[in-house]
This record gives structure tokens, C-alpha cells and sequence, in this order.
């Protein structure tokens, strides 16, 4: 697990040395739990990816394209956004449950609070409809939090 970690910091570093508070890493509370990064590619549009982990039998990776909907609000030093966008799954699972990875598409719909332009907060449901090893459907979602370098 620890060599995963150190490979997904190698990837990230160029972004991170490159990026004016454009590259948030952060955590995911939810279904399921992990660590989450987003790239802001715009002001209207981001990327992000989610890594998850049951400590001895699964994986689990999500990757979205978002864009910002709208501005709902603004409040202090911070502006309520609702984001929406496609993306893909892939869920690897050992163990007893073996044989029950999926791959497939998703959707992401929610609502984050952007904090002095360093701090986001949010909350998002996302719909799964899986294509490999068979068709399922599949809801997920959590809040979570990213700093923004």
C-alpha cells in the first residue's frame, strides 16, 4: 500500500510544483472512504480522482470530469458551487468476495464550498452503472475535504 502512495506522489508532483492553488489533495468520508485529489483545469472546470481501500480485500478507484454548474451563493470569504460530470470506476476485490471486481461508468453530482480559494468542502452522490464482468447499478457518495497548494 505504501509503494501505491509513493507512486500516486510521484505522478502528482509535477502538477503540484506547477500549480497556483489549482491542485487539491484531501479525504473522502463516505462509500466508500479514501483519499481524494482535484486538478481545477478552469473556472468552470476540474478533474478528479479518488483512491479507497478495505485494509485486506478491495480497491477501488473513481476518476470525473466536473463542471461548475452554478454559484449558488456566496458567504465570507468563501462561494457555494453545484458541480456535476462523467467519469469512470474500477473496483478490485480478493479475498472471499474474489471474482467480484466491476469496471464501468459514473456520474458525480454535488455541492462544495470553496474557502479562500484554498479550502474545499463538499458533498456528492455518485450513480454507478457497471458494464464489466456483468451490468449493476450502484449509488455512492460522501463529504470530504481538499487544501488546495
Amino acid at each position: 500500500m505504501k509503494r501505491i502512495g509513493l507512486l500516486i506522489l510521484f505522478f502528482l508532483f509535477p502538477f503540484i510544483s506547477n500549480s497556483q492553488n489549482k491542485l487539491g489533495l484531501g479525504v473522502y468520508l463516505g462509500v466508500p472512504t479514501g483519499i481524494t485529489g482535484k486538478y481545477l483545469l478552469s473556472k468552470t472546470n476540474s478533474a478528479d480522482l479518488l483512491f479507497a481501500w478495505r485494509f485486506n480485500d478491495a480497491f477501488f478507484a473513481q476518476g470525473h470530469y466536473n463542471f461548475n454548474i452554478s454559484e449558488i451563493d456566496r458567504y465570507k470569504d468563501g462561494v457555494f458551487n453545484f458541480y456535476a460530470g462523467p467519469g469512470l470506476f474500477f473496483k478490485a476485490i480478493s479475498g472471499k468476495s474474489r471474482g467480484e471486481d466491476s469496471f464501468g461508468i459514473s456520474g458525480n453530482f454535488g455541492l462544495n464550498y470553496f474557502l479562500k480559494q484554498r479550502y474545499e468542502f463538499f458533498f456528492e452522490l455518485s450513480p454507478k452503472l457497471g458494464l464489466v464482468p456483468g451490468t449493476d447499478f450502484d449509488l455512492t457518495g460522501g463529504v470530504g475535504f481538499r487544501f488546495f497548494f
